[in-house]
């Protein structure tokens, strides 16, 4: 009997995960990154936001938690995310320095939203949230829209990977992987990776 009921119980787990082929149906081979709006904040608020980042550096693993750098928060950008129809979201990106790659590309991110004056992280680099912004999806969850993000590892089209992330309700979570693929034929493909 238990047997029957783990098998049925994984079953139905495993039908509810995204299979990687459906994830990346409506993500375009050929984007070149999502480009935001200035976010517009109180100065109380980019001071709230500052001062929780440098907090949880150690949490994130920037290389800034070395103790080098002390004013990184000072470079970081502020963008409109059109994630929500209902709320105002930020992401917030590394500026040049500690927490970003030296191609300007790969970098810290976080996803913050302000509610009743208080601030909530809904995606974090301790979470795999780090790169830059690819694009964002029509699909969405628990109300926000899921996005991708992607990471340089060398020059070319065919030079990065992406990252799918979905929100769960309380953050953004990693659910799939990929590589931008060029073929013979000079075709942009997504693959999408078996181990994610």
């Amino acid at each position: 009997m238990r047997p029957v009921f783990l098998c049925c119980v994984l079953s139905t787990w495993l039908f509810l995960l995204p299979q990687q082929s459906d994830i990346w149906r409506n993500v375009k081979a050929d984007g070149v990154g999502t480009d935001l709006h200035a976010a517009s904040l109180a100065s109380r608020q980019i001071a709230t936001i500052r001062s929780a980042l440098a907090a949880r550096v150690k949490l994130d693993s920037a290389p800034c938690a070395e103790g080098f750098e002390p004013d990184w928060t000072e470079k970081v950008t502020f963008g409109e995310l059109p994630i929500s129809t209902t709320g105002h979201i930020i992401l917030v990106q590394a500026g040049p320095g500690c927490a970003r790659g030296g191609q300007g590309a790969n970098g810290a991110m976080w996803i913050v939203q302000f509610k009743g004056g208080k601030l909530s992280f809904l995606a974090t680099p301790q979470h795999e949230f780090f790169g830059w912004l690819y694009s964002v999806q029509p699909t969405t969850s628990h109300g926000l829209r899921d996005l991708v993000l992607g990471w340089h590892m060398h020059a070319g089209r065919d030079g990065f990977t992406l990252s799918y992330f979905r929100f769960d309700g309380a953050l953004y979570r990693r659910i799939g992987a990929a590589h931008i693929v060029v073929d013979d034929n000079n075709v942009t493909r997504i693959v999408p990776d078996s181990a994610s």
